[in-house]
């Protein structure tokens, strides 16, 4: 809530600001045209929560007002199942479950694409 307070500063007067993150709702894990299963986001989910609180809470005391919404699946694309495994293990709220890991080892199927849904909100500074 912090950032957004110095964001409505800056911004001048029915200035726009867009809100972009993940949502953590079925985030899949794909080699080829074969699905491979889901990234546990269990963990990551309670941030998003806390981020979409605090956007909640300054449109409800009035610094911005919601325009627009649009929501959109993002793959995140690697060439082999090894740049994705190194990509999960830097992860620190997610975690590639274990039948999902050996499914990756085991595939030879390219590209290795890790997809989630992503909101898209515009705001308005009121």
């Amino acid at each position: 809530m912090h950032v957004l307070r110095h964001v409505h500063r800056a911004l001048r007067p029915n200035g726009l600001l867009l809100d972009v993150h993940p949502l953590g709702l079925e985030f899949a894990v794909r080699a080829g045209r074969r699905g491979l299963g889901f990234v546990d986001t269990r963990k990551f989910v309670r941030i998003l929560e806390a981020m979409n609180d605090a956007v909640e809470r300054s449109v409800s005391e009035g610094l911005f007002e919601e325009v627009r919404t649009l929501r959109r699946h993002v793959a995140e694309r690697f060439d082999d199942a090894a740049e994705a495994l190194e990509e999960a293990d830097s992860w620190e709220n997610l975690r590639l479950p274990a039948a999902v890991r050996r499914r990756l080892r085991q595939t030879d199927e390219t590209p290795i694409e890790f997809v989630d849904t992503v909101r898209y909100r515009s705001l308005r500074k009121l």
